[in-house]
């Protein structure tokens, strides 16, 4: 469904992204890791419309993305990017329901269907309890799932986070990714998030892309990515691998 051919993207002639090329179709969790400065943030901007590619081509639903009508891919496509908005009084419920706009005519107000709408997605993400909350008052957790819940408010088919895992606890990060594993579960989208932490990504994700300054350096399953010497190579740390639930998980040699 979604369909990137020799992407590249470059800041003040600087590039960010290079020649990516890669497909995403069917329903999957996807984590997309790398180094700081990889270029995991300007490709997800990338496909979220946020920037446009400098070279190459971004297709959805074999439809190149600059023909597509803003509000009608707001509807396909949902994204929150790392910082998504300021904390300030705002109860949850009326945030989520910020997600139905492109549904809205253009002097239209949201209707008791968005707002049945919005209940849902914050049920979704286990966070029915904050709907009369304000954001102010919740903790960083709890502020993710509500934006999320924004996100899936819409129902969108493809979903794009940017580090929705930074600067939570350790709790928090198990919570979260495992909240990313029933969205894909329950709502049958596919889900692509940026990540620094190779651990939780590889618990809970079908599929792993690595990003080496701006370009694609690998594109494989979790057990693929998460080899002591393919993570030397990529990333430049010793690490030894061990294996629980059928999945490896890396600790760095000290």
């Amino acid at each position: 469904m979604l369909d990137l051919h020799a992407v590249s993207f470059a800041y003040d002639g600087a590039d960010a992204v290079r020649d990516v090329t890669a497909s995403f179709a069917g329903t999957q969790l996807v984590a997309i890791i790398g180094p700081n400065g990889s270029g995991k943030s300007t490709l997800l901007k990338l496909v979220a419309r946020v920037l446009a590619p400098a070279r190459g081509e971004i297709a959805w639903r074999g439809r190149r993305l600059r023909e597509w009508p803003a509000k009608e891919y707001a509807k396909e496509v949902g994204y929150l990017p790392q910082e998504p908005d300021p904390t300030f009084p705002m109860r949850a419920i009326d945030v989520v329901v910020s997600g139905r706009a492109p549904f809205l005519g253009r002097f239209g107000w949201e209707t008791s269907a968005d707002y049945d709408e919005a209940a849902r997605a914050l049920a979704t993400c286990d966070a029915s309890y904050l709907a009369e909350r304000y954001l102010d008052e919740m903790s960083g957790g709890e502020r993710k799932r509500v934006f999320l819940a924004r996100v899936l408010a819409a129902r969108p088919k493809l979903i794009v986070l940017d580090e929705p895992l930074s600067s939570l606890d350790i709790a928090h990060v198990q919570q979260f990714s495992a909240l990313l594993r029933d969205v894909v579960r329950t709502t049958g989208a596919t889900v692509i998030y940026a990540t620094h932490d190779l651990n939780w990504a590889a618990a809970y994700s079908d599929r792993m892309l690595v990003m080496q300054r701006g370009a694609l350096a690998l594109d494989a399953t979790p057990d693929e990515v998460m080899r002591p010497e393919r993570i030397r190579e990529l990333f430049g740390f010793d690490a030894e691998a061990v294996q629980t639930n059928g999945r490896a998980w890396l600790v760095p040699r000290v």
